[in-house]
């Protein structure tokens, strides 16, 4: 998870709602503010969700799907029983 992506998804959303809240309030007044001005507001939000959701989406750095990493001493296997072997041999259990 990428905290840093989740973060500013969030706070993309709470701009988007802000943004759609106060232009809606506006053109309630009688402003001439354009119809399209909230649709901006709608889709700030929305991005924000998708940056959000890519970013708990993501997974660690540095080990790809599929791959096993030592504990001790961070060495990346492509098989469980590799990483047993390595255990075994390296760090003695």
């Amino acid at each position: 998870m990428s905290k840093t992506f989740a973060v500013l998804g969030v706070i993309l959303i709470a701009l988007g709602v802000a943004a759609y809240y106060i232009s809606a309030q506006t053109s309630l007044i009688g402003s001439r503010t354009h119809n399209i001005i909230p649709l901006g507001g709608i889709g700030l939000a929305v991005l924000g969700a998708l940056v959000a959701a890519g970013g708990v989406m993501m997974g660690k750095p540095g080990t790809a799907a599929g791959q096993f990493k030592c504990a001790k001493c961070s060495a990346v296997f492509g098989s469980q029983t590799a990483l047993d072997q390595h255990t075994k041999d390296k760090h003695g259990k």
